[in-house]
């Protein structure tokens, strides 16, 4: 029997931990024995979280500079260092991109590209030399969904900075994990009922399937995947794609 896949001792920096995938795998990762700082803009949803399952909350928000150097130097301090970083944190509006204004462009761009961009940044000098940068993309960048460009090109910006930082850092490892569609989460809670039906319409009329994963299941794959990784310095795996099964033709 293969042995049971284990993250003890890792220090793991979660970013975007108060919701979805980022908190489903923090709880994962605790349970495999790593020490874990759970970092979001909502202290209180931390607090859950930390009283729930241990862990340490760091309260900050990403879409600000000073946000993403202060998430990593709280970490620090309190793990004395880092073997994980996985930035989770994402936005997207559901909007036709001529009706998607510069507020909603920048948004975007501030919490899936210059978040991530910036927190590895903070956290390259005092990452132990095997450790790993995870950051979840989409599968929306190898595909068109109407409603969706400006998060797809925001996921496709992130895909060409990781391979920026694979190329100039090669000495380190940086991790794309293409990520499929995943309920429940919070990434859609603010679209509009009427858009939707309409995305909807149009993503069946393209082929686009509406399977999803479990999101618990996926924090726990995550996890687990994550612990062999670091298991195994020697080797990298630079991408990971998660997509939901699909169906048997009838």
């Amino acid at each position: 029997m293969a042995d049971t896949p284990t993250l003890s001792g890792v220090r793991a920096l979660v970013v975007g931990a108060s919701a979805g995938i980022g908190r489903a795998f923090a709880r994962h990762a605790l349970a495999l024995g790593a020490q874990v700082c759970v970092a979001a803009r909502r202290g209180d949803k931390l607090a859950e979280l930390c009283g729930e399952v241990g862990g340490h909350a760091v309260v900050g928000d990403v879409t600000q500079p000073v946000g993403c150097q202060r998430v990593v130097d709280e970490a620090v301090a309190h793990l004395g260092g880092l073997d994980l970083v996985l930035y989770t944190a994402g936005y997207g509006q559901l909007a036709p991109v001529a009706e998607t204004d510069a507020d909603g462009w920048r948004r975007t761009y501030d919490v899936n590209v210059i978040g991530p961009m910036l927190v590895c940044r903070a956290a390259l000098p005092v990452m132990s030399p095997d450790g790993l940068f995870s950051f979840l993309s989409s599968e929306s960048t190898a595909e068109t969904r109407w409603g969706l460009g400006a998060y797809a090109a925001s996921k496709a910006a992130l895909d060409t900075a990781i391979r920026g930082w694979r190329h100039e850092h090669p000495e380190r490892r940086f991790q794309r994990v293409v990520m499929g569609a995943t309920m429940p989460t919070e990434f859609g809670e603010g679209f509009s009922h009427d858009v939707l039906q309409t995305a909807l319409g149009r993503w069946a009329a393209t082929g686009i399937p509406f399977t999803a994963m479990e999101t618990d299941d996926v924090g726990r794959q995550l996890a687990e995947t994550t612990a062999v990784v670091l298991a195994h310095p020697g080797v990298d795996v630079p991408d990971l794609c998660l997509k939901p099964r699909g169906e048997a033709w009838s």
